[in-house]
Parts: C-alpha cells; sequence; structure tokens
C-alpha cells in the first residue's frame, strides 16, 4: 500500500497526492493516522522514508519525512548519488515536486553535495524551456541535503530502453531533436549541461523528451579552461576531452548525445567494460570495432551522422547544435512510416515546434 492511502487528499482528482496542509497538521500534532484502523501513529517512532507496517493493523505504509518545506510521501526512483520522492509543499500548493537527496554515503564527497546544491542556481537560468524540468530550490536541512524539482511525469528513458530494447529511428530522431532544443537554451544562456544519459531524459504524456539534472552544469566559459580534479559523468557517454582535462563545447554535447543515441537504438551502451577506468579509456583509446561495423543496421543516413557525432577527435565532430538539429530534421523527414504500433510515440509531431533553434554564433 502506497502513502497516498495513508493520508489526507488535495482535491478528489488528484487522489494520489497528499495534501500538504493535512500533512503539516500533523506534524505539528507529531502524529500520523492509519487510514487502514484509524489509529494515529507518533511520528518519532516511525523509520522515515522506510516502509514499514502500522503496530495496530500491521498494514504497510512509506514514513514520509519533512526536509525544509517539503514533505516527501513515495519513492520515485535514484541513482548513485541518492533517491529521488515525490514531495508537497504549502509553497508550492498546486504542484507535485521531486526532492533529491544525497545518499549517506555521499555527504563525505564535497564534488557530489557541490553538485547537488548547484542544481538550483544553475537550472534558474533555463525555466522557459518546455524540454528542461526547473530546479526550484536545493540547500542542507534536518540533517539532509536536497534538491527541489518539478516532477516530471513520463518514462525515464533508461527505463524506456529497458522495457523495449530497442526504440525506433522514428521515435530516437525525435527525441534527439528536443534534446538538442533544450541544450541549445541552455547553450544561448552561457552554460554546458556536461551529464547527457538516458537516467536524465523523461519522455513525458505530450511527447516531449524533458532534460533534468543540472548537478554538472557549468559556464561555457569553465567548460573551455577546466581546472576540475575530478571527472565526473557517467563513463558511458562523457566526452573523450573531459577523461584528458581539454576544453569541453557544444561538440563534447553531441558526442554525449550521440552516445545516448546508439544505446537507445540498439539496446546497449557503445562501450562495455567490467571497470569503470577502462570503460573510460575506451572513449580515448583506439577503436577496435569500428564505428561503422557498430553502426551496421541504423538507417543509413543516421548512422553516418551518428559516426560523426562520436568521433575521439572533437574537431571532427559537428561543432554546433544548430547543424545536427537540421541534419536530424531531414533524417526524421526521409525515415519510412513506423510499424510497430506500440513503441510508436507523439514524438514526431512535436518537431515543428523546435525550428526556432538556430546557430548562436
Amino acid at each position: 500500500m502506497g502513502i497516498s492511502a495513508l493520508f489526507g487528499r488535495r482535491k478528489p482528482e488528484q487522489s494520489d497526492i497528499p495534501s500538504a496542509k493535512f500533512l503539516s497538521r500533523c506534524w505539528d500534532k507529531g502524529r500520523l493516522p492509519c487510514t487502514s484502523c484509524k489509529k494515529s501513529l507518533p511520528i518519532s517512532e516511525m523509520r522515515l522514508l522506510q516502509l514499514q507496517n502500522c503496530p495496530h493493523c500491521d498494514t504497510p505504509y512509506f514514513a514520509p519525512k519533512k526536509i525544509a518545506d517539503y514533505f516527501l510521501y513515495e519513492p520515485a526512483g535514484g541513482g548513485g548519488m541518492g533517491s529521488v520522492y515525490k514531495a508537497v509543499s504549502l509553497n508550492f500548493p498546486e504542484q507535485l515536486l521531486a526532492v533529491k537527496v544525497l545518499s549517506r554515503r555521499e555527504r563525505d564527497n564535497p564534488p557530489n553535495i557541490h553538485a547537488l546544491l548547484n542544481e538550483a542556481a544553475v537550472s534558474a537560468h533555463f525555466r522557459e524551456s518546455e524540454f528542461i524540468a526547473s530546479c526550484l530550490d536545493s540547500g542542507f536541512a534536518d540533517d539532509e541535503y536536497f534538491t527541489v524539482m518539478d516532477y516530471i511525469t513520463g518514462e525515464r528513458l533508461d527505463k524506456r530502453i529497458e522495457r523495449l530494447n530497442q526504440l525506433p529511428a522514428q521515435e530516437v530522431v525525435p527525441m534527439a531533436l528536443h534534446i538538442l532544443a533544450a541544450e541549445q537554451h541552455i547553450y544561448t544562456r552561457g552554460f554546458l549541461f556536461r551529464d547527457l544519459k538516458p537516467e536524465n531524459i523523461i519522455i513525458n504524456p505530450n511527447g516531449y523528451a524533458v532534460l533534468l539534472d543540472f548537478g554538472l552544469c557549468i559556464t561555457r566559459e569553465q567548460a573551455l579552461n577546466p581546472t576540475d580534479e575530478f571527472i565526473s559523468g557517467s563513463p558511458y557517454y562523457l566526452p573523450p576531452e573531459r577523461l584528458l582535462g581539454n576544453s569541453e563545447d557544444a561538440y563534447s554535447e553531441l558526442y554525449s548525445l550521440g552516445m545516448v543515441m546508439f544505446h537507445a537504438l540498439t539496446g546497449r551502451t557503445y562501450y562495455d567494460a567490467d571497470e569503470l577506468e577502462s570503460l573510460a579509456k575506451r572513449h580515448v583509446s583506439k577503436l577496435r570495432v569500428s564505428s561503422a561495423a557498430k553502426l551496421e543496421g541504423i538507417f543509413p543516413p543516421l548512422a553516418e551522422l551518428m559516426e560523426r557525432m562520436i568521433r575521439q577527435n572533437p574537431e571532427e565532430r559537428p561543432q554546433t547544435f544548430a547543424e545536427v538539429f537540421e541534419a536530424l530534421k531531414q533524417i526524421n523527414a526521409a525515415l519510412p512510416p513506423i510499424e510497430d504500433a506500440d513503441s510508436k510515440t507523439e514524438t514526431a509531431s512535436k518537431i515543428p515546434g523546435l525550428i526556432g533553434v538556430t546557430d548562436p554564433h
């Protein structure tokens, strides 16, 4: 049984979302009711953010936690850095939120703390794009490092790949166009995203690919003049220049996008290795198998573009988001109709809204 069965509701049509006012009153009293047996349970005796059973009727429930002004009431996912929870707040009475909490084992890792707290400050520059999830707040409260985001309904790209194994080009190309629109939006405001991976992409019910998680986002000037002692990012998708400590720019994001597209189209990552160090070295080592061989079976014009995007030498890749955007629009128009109705999404119909992407140079 989820938390939605245990607490007060905001509105009848929002029955899965507990009321922030109700939770606030319960917190003031220090007790929460079990809606199965109606007995009042002391919050002080709960194992917060954990699944447990009511001591009176044995009904399972997830114990919420209040962090700053946010009531975290249901798990919503997570990764290596921490866990994400659905949340509500009196400050955002009509909004469902997602709160990311840094895991305890990462609290001694300064770069990860900085990345988490950096999200709200950086993403404040990008709130006008429908392809970007807004980050609303971050900080340290109630013994937790946290960041607060819009909750995006939909399916995370890594979960979609896991469920369907391979995605058709008719879905991947429009998705890539949406990501490029988000990347361009970030870039024209003076930043570089730097953490493109399937876990940071959600396909929402309207068919948009939405980008989230700005922990590694830095200014373009910082990207061109790197000083980091730590290499951050997913080893499956990060560009070779980051491993070498060299400058990054739009061509670096295009490399990562090419790697994400390959994963979506084939169901496997471009490089694979048991050890992270070995995996990272694959991005800068001489290729054992040619890109053309790995891209075999992909729609030829798309494979040709992707081969250029994932070249190890940044100078040999496309240099702007606009160049790849225009190429993908032409490829999308040339793709044959999709036959598998189960895999079909509405993303293709969203492409005309992206025409405004332009070359910042």
